[in-house]
């Protein structure tokens, strides 16, 4: 898995790419990215998953997690870009009614 990072405003955009199965190092440096941002005063972050071919149940756990260290710090976070296949995921484990899902980066951003 790779990470990109940028800024729409005051909302941090996470655009991934290749597999998010979770795991070291990937899941370490999604995690640490999270962490950072909250330190440097960042609490809403949208991930955008565009780019990501494959997703396991690992990969929805580090996602999982996420979103708690974020809203524990009174934060959020937002999916943007996901494919039929996640969208099936996040239906099936009902996470469709957690996470907030957009088309586009700029529109999940735009929502806060």
């Amino acid at each position: 898995m790779k990470l990109k990072e940028r800024m729409i405003g005051d909302v941090a955009v996470l655009d991934l790419s290749g597999k998010l199965m979770g795991g070291p190092p990937g899941s370490d440096e999604f995690k640490d990215k999270i962490y950072k941002l909250l330190d440097g005063g960042v609490k809403n972050v949208v991930v955008n998953l565009s780019e990501v071919k494959r997703m396991n149940s690992s990969g929805l756990g580090i996602l999982i997690s996420a979103l708690t260290s974020l809203r524990n710090k009174d934060g959020n976070m937002k999916l943007a870009g996901i494919n039929d296949a996640m969208e099936g995921i996040l239906v099936m484990t009902k996470l469709n009614t957690i996470f907030e899902t957009y088309d586009t980066a700029e529109g999940a951003a735009k929502s806060f």
